[in-house]
């Protein structure tokens, strides 16, 4: 009998990387991404079936659920997402909401629609549903605030989830930090005119700051999405998986500051290292 997990999100980054490490661990992957031609070159195999799937959109989600119902699901990894960054203050109310129907809401629509088929098919304790959140999850930095409060979203519904379904189905929460892949650039899309609406104002040292932070911190303290991919994908396949995983040095070492460090001391040095001291 084949296991299947479902992967949202995996045209570009971990989402892509996580095919591969799934299929390396035995797993059957159904790959989804909103636009299929974009999944066109992942390695055929009869472990592997391509889908279309937006997560924000209702029939596509219907469309993917009536796909996947003869195969056996016993596993989803919600790890479709992007980045929206800019100062709170000038950051559009749909903005805001954009970035939570994608990160949020549909995270919670795709967990909802799935885990019916994962119960229907899974052994008792057999079921996985694995979040994908952040290291921003647990903290706030300046210019992601819409981002981050999205990631806290996902680490609460995540946490909640796990209470409920236990012990059916694992739920494993996972924190990366930075992580090498296209994930820069698509916050760069997502900037829209933001840009303009930051010139000449205070926040556009930080922000400039903040975007040329995210490329080289990347470059020199990320991992690559395949060496985040295969934790991931060993999680999945334990028996007893990890509640939550923390992947990166510097997810580890940023969480370890945070707890350490008195508050005001904490919010001086986040300041000064993004140019608001």
């Amino acid at each position: 009998m084949r296991r299947w997990v479902l992967i949202t999100g995996c045209s570009t980054g971990i989402g892509r990387a996580l095919v591969g490490a799934c299929r390396k661990e035995g797993w059957s992957v159904v790959a989804t991404a909103r636009n299929l031609e974009s999944l066109a070159d992942l390695p055929g195999g009869e472990d592997l079936v391509r889908l279309s799937l937006d997560v924000t959109d209702p029939a596509s989600l219907a469309a993917a659920v009536e796909a996947c119902r003869p195969l056996g699901l016993v596993g989803l990894i919600n790890n479709a997402g992007y980045g929206q960054m800019g100062p709170l203050e000038l950051l559009r109310p749909e903005e805001l909401r954009a970035q939570f129907e994608t990160n949020v809401v549909g995270l919670h629509a795709a967990t909802c629609a799935f885990l019916p088929l994962i119960r229907a098919a899974a052994a008792p304790g057999e079921g996985r549903i694995v979040q994908v959140a952040s290291i921003l999850g647990r903290m706030s930095v300046p210019m992601a605030g819409a981002y981050t409060a999205s990631k806290h979203a996902v680490v609460a519904l995540a946490e909640t989830l796990r209470l409920e379904v236990a012990p059916a189905v694992k739920v494993i929460l996972v924190e990366p930090g930075a992580v090498r892949s296209e994930f820069r650039e698509t916050l760069a899309r997502a900037l829209g005119d933001l840009p303009g609406r930051i010139r000449g104002t205070p926040f556009a040292p930080a922000m400039q700051a903040y975007l040329d932070r995210q490329r080289t911190h990347a470059a020199v303290q990320g991992l690559s999405a395949e060496a985040c991919a295969a934790r991931i994908a060993g999680a999945l396949s334990r028996a007893n998986p990890p509640r939550r995983i923390l992947i990166g040095r510097d997810a580890f070492w940023a969480s370890l500051g945070k707890a350490l460090l008195p508050g005001p001391a904490w919010d001086c040095a986040v300041r000064k290292a993004f140019g608001l001291s």
